[in-house]
């Protein structure tokens, strides 16, 4: 999303302080230059226990390929997340459910050693060995990661697949009407792929390549709020608190967003009819 976005959430408690949207304002552009993006989108702000963390994101020329995470605490001095690797994963699963980031970019994260194979012989005192360790800066990239494929969500049609394969801005997007913005029909998951088929017309096909935001399991985990104050259209994600996807209806302007600690609600089952 554009910072300058920001007062279409606002209603849902997603707010950035003066110093940061103005930092936010003058340092995107700088990465997006440096880096050669098409474009930076800012992600959201990650709790921590001391200093929270500004996420932002780089995309090179689609939607879909692989995309660069930033972070800084204060919307200024960004600096890249390293890439999720199956061993960072794996052992961010380890780590007790609820643990908050620290806000201290260079803290480890030590676990426990393995317990030793039992044997019936005897045998000599084994090397004590470490359990598996994890920094700041990777388990937040294995959060930030997983969260944005999970929670992205874009109006139908505000994306169009090129010919190439290339998933962009839809030129053609002139937004949802107000009635259409409040069916979560017309959203699609900007991170995965609709299933296709050799008799889909190539046109509908470049429109209607995502899968729909219906899809989601379990039903009703999606909760769409209109504010009728300014006109702006939200959804917000039951399973990820503080994942919000919004858009002004009648107009161009969408994204969505994350503000919250990274955890899963892993008691949204009690929580739905």
């Amino acid at each position: 999303m554009d910072p300058s976005s920001i007062p279409c959430i606002a209603s849902g408690g997603i707010v950035l302080s003066v110093h940061e949207k103005a930092a936010l304002q003058s340092s995107l552009p700088i990465v997006k230059k440096n880096n050669k993006f098409s474009e930076v989108l800012f992600f959201g702000k990650m709790q921590a226990a001391t200093t929270d963390y500004l996420i932002a994101i780089g995309i090179k020329d689609s939607f879909l390929d692989e995309k660069k995470f930033f972070f800084c605490t204060d919307g200024a001095s960004w600096a890249q997340l390293p890439t999720p690797t199956p061993e960072m994963i794996a052992t961010c699963e380890q780590l007790p459910k609820g643990l908050m980031l620290t806000g201290n970019e260079a803290h480890v994260y030590q676990l426990p050693a393995p317990p030793p194979p039992e044997t019936e012989e005897e045998e000599a005192p084994a090397e004590e060995v470490e359990g598996p360790k994890v920094s700041e800066t990777e388990r937040l990239a294995v959060i930030v990661e997983m969260i944005e494929k999970e929670t992205a969500l874009a109006p139908k049609a505000a994306l169009s697949m090129r010919s190439a394969g290339a998933v962009q801005r839809n030129p053609g997007f002139s937004g949802l009407s107000m009635a259409e913005a409040g069916l979560l029909s017309n959203y699609v998951f900007l991170n995965k792929m609709k299933a296709s088929s050799v008799l889909d017309a190539p046109m509908s096909k470049s429109v209607d390549a995502l899968l729909s935001a219906e899809t989601i399991v379990p039903k009703a985990a999606l909760s769409i709020h209109m504010d009728e104050s300014i006109g702006a259209t939200t959804v917000r994600n039951l399973l990820y608190p503080g994942a919000v996807a919004f858009t002004m209806p009648g107009s161009t302007t969408w994204g969505y967003c994350y503000f919250g600690s990274g955890e899963k609600n892993g008691d949204i089952a009690f929580m739905l009819p």
